[in-house]
């Protein structure tokens, strides 16, 4: 009976984070790249729509950078390196979403756990 109901556990999980019908499987970079925003926590630092905060203003920046900024030495007082934590798939996808701020595609969903939220 335990089994059971640990089973069925596990299904019900599954299914709540499955997509609904109808509904996209796979994110767009934009997308992804909202994703990484929220998972590494960049908007703690620069804002909610990258605008800046503790950190500086980030929209709109092109890969290169985002991805020397994400991979650099930390200085103190700066920015941390997020290297061998995030890909450069991730400061692409980041750069991505940076540039559609401001724009119809901006995606603004907070759950990234979410395989498609």
């Amino acid at each position: 009976m335990r089994l059971t109901m640990i089973a069925l556990a596990a299904v019900t999980a599954a299914a709540a984070l499955a997509p609904a019908a109808g509904h996209a499987t796979t994110l767009s970079p934009i997308q992804e790249g909202r994703r990484a925003w929220l998972k590494y926590n960049c908007y703690g630092c620069h804002g909610a729509n990258g605008a800046g905060g503790m950190g500086p203003n980030i929209q709109h920046q092109e890969a290169g950078d985002v991805s020397s900024a994400m991979n650099g030495d930390a200085k103190e007082g700066g920015m941390i390196s997020f290297t061998g934590i995030a890909t450069s798939t991730d400061a692409k996808n980041i750069a991505a979403y940076l540039g559609s701020i401001g724009t119809k595609n901006e995606p603004t969903w907070v759950d990234w756990w979410n395989p498609v939220p």
